[in-house]
């Protein structure tokens, strides 16, 4: 056995104060209870405009921001917004259904870190202000999680238009559209 890896360190953050920013009520109450038994100043915001407005007023020392904020929105433009607005606050963009193509534009947005749900809220804090970074583990993609990320950069890279990302493919619309519907019925058998 080789020597256990320790985590990459960064540089710290203070983090007493977190904003969260997600469109799930249920999902904001559970963050929110976790980061309140860990002592923490707990800021919810289910909207940009809230977050942001948040942000201007309470000046919290983390985001923790959801890549989808409804069906038309998306946290990365609140991230560019809030690292204009306060380039020293800790932005981490997170979501259920991360790939390659939204963690690098998350990271071009500004974000700090991006992270997979589900996580627990009060060690994602506690590594910020540890300076430490997740050295994930290094696994072989399968074809399918392959073919689900080029489909991914294809859709960010057409907007969400899937007659775009289908002619981005070179796959037919209907067969874009069998993907994502059996896509979607496999990510809720999984809850």
């Amino acid at each position: 056995m080789g020597p256990s890896a320790e985590p990459e360190k960064t540089e710290s953050h203070l983090a007493r104060s977190v904003l969260l920013v997600d469109d799930s009520t249920l999902q904001l109450r559970a963050w929110s209870r976790d980061l309140e038994a860990d002592s923490r100043t707990v800021f919810a915001a289910e909207t940009p405009a809230q977050a942001l407005e948040i942000a201007q007023s309470q000046h919290p020392d983390v985001a923790i921001v959801d890549l989808y904020l409804g069906p038309t929105t998306t946290g990365l433009e609140l991230c560019k917004q809030l690292k204009e607005l306060y380039p020293e606050l800790f932005v981490v963009v997170v979501s259920g259904d991360m790939s390659v193509a939204h963690a690098m534009a998350a990271v071009r947005a500004g974000a700090d870190d991006v992270l997979v749900k589900p996580f627990i809220p009060r060690d994602v804090v506690r590594r910020i202000e540890n300076g430490e970074l997740v050295d994930p583990e290094r696994t072989s993609l399968t074809l399918e999680q392959i073919e689900w990320e080029h489909i991914s950069r294809a859709l960010l890279e057409s907007g969400q238009n899937i007659t775009q990302a289908a002619e981005r493919l070179g796959i037919y619309r209907q067969t874009l559209q069998r993907k994502l519907r059996k896509r979607g019925r496999e990510r809720e058998d999984e809850n």
